[in-house]
């Protein structure tokens, strides 16, 4: 039995989200407990699509501009935010989501300088 925290317990209702966007294909919310920062959202499709992969182009539109319009409001909040899906060994849930990252704990890209000589 596959374990898929969106579709057994945040589509459903069974966990209590703060709930940003809505429309019949897309969800966009606030986890009960925030991970990569002091503004974290997650955007999933309502149907199980494993990943970005598996994703057909009509929903993607409809993912796309939820996400616009979350990242959109994040970025008036905050003055920018960070977008971030995964794929394969690096999705550790395999239903499609997204991060929209804002604020203070945002983890900032290694400027690494050039190789010397």
């Amino acid at each position: 039995m596959r374990q898929d925290w969106y579709c057994d317990e945040v589509i459903p209702g069974k966990v209590v989200v703060d709930v940003l966007a809505e429309t019949a294909t897309v969800l966009a919310f606030r986890p009960p407990r925030p991970g990569f920062s002091r503004e974290h959202i997650i955007v999933v499709p309502k149907v199980h699509v494993s990943s970005l992969l598996e994703l057909t182009p009509d929903l993607a539109a409809e993912m796309l501009a939820v996400l616009q319009e979350v990242g959109g409001e994040a970025v008036a909040r905050h003055g920018g935010c960070q977008v971030l899906t995964t794929l394969g060994n690096e999705q550790h849930n395999k239903h499609l989501h997204w991060h929209i990252a804002a604020g203070d704990g945002v983890a900032r890209f290694v400027t690494v300088a050039p190789p010397q000589g």
